[in-house]
């Protein structure tokens, strides 16, 4: 299950980096997944106000998050999270990073 959701949560995770310029890297095996935050891809200027607004905002819709360095986010869902788990933490994130990207 780890690696067969990992994969899933990667590969969506990969979707959204093109969807936002606020995401730098996704990186992760298994259900450990980190992705890092950048204010410019080029430059990789690190993105650590967004980042910090990202985890709180998470929080308060119900998906917790920690952080990890200064500018990256850390994804460590349980062993058994499904994949409808999964698609609701995914949706919850990509509400939260429209809302941070547009400022």
């Amino acid at each position: 299950n780890a690696a067969q959701i990992g994969n899933y949560i990667l590969g969506k995770l990969k979707e959204l980096q093109k969807q936002f310029e606020l995401i730098g890297d996704v990186r992760g095996k298994g259900l450990m997944i980190g992705v890092e935050l950048v204010k410019d891809r080029e430059t990789k200027k690190k993105a650590i106000e967004e980042r910090n607004t990202i985890i709180q905002t998470c929080f308060k819709k119900g998906l917790l998050i920690l952080g990890c360095g200064e500018n990256s986010i850390r994804l460590i869902p349980p062993l058994i999270i499904t994949k409808k788990e999964a698609d609701t933490a995914l949706t919850i994130l990509e509400e939260v990073l429209k809302k941070v990207e547009k400022g």
